[in-house]
């Protein structure tokens, strides 16, 4: 299964605009997105004149997903712990 998402609402919200199901729409919330076949997929992005719609395999959605958790996770770690030693030194 793939999602679809929208270029021109991604570049201009700064958001991910992903298409809710059954072409019904748009969304930031990767839940309330639409999984959609390859082959539908394929076609509606080709149907797209500006050629503004991606087509997006879902696992890859999925593992960008889980690296950006793992970072900011670590990146709030990071923080903290640097926050903690600066206040030691004070």
């Amino acid at each position: 299964m793939v999602f679809l998402m929208d270029l021109e609402r991604s570049i201009y919200s700064g958001m991910v605009t992903y298409w809710k199901a059954n072409q019904n729409g748009y969304t930031t919330n990767l839940q309330r997105a639409g999984l959609y076949s390859p082959e539908v997929a394929k076609e509606i992005a080709e149907k797209d004149l500006d050629k503004r719609t991606v087509v997006i395999d879902e696992e890859v959605v999925k593992r960008l997903r889980g690296d950006l958790r793992s970072s900011l996770t670590t990146k709030s770690i990071q923080n903290n712990y640097e926050a903690l030693n600066k206040m030691e030194d004070e």
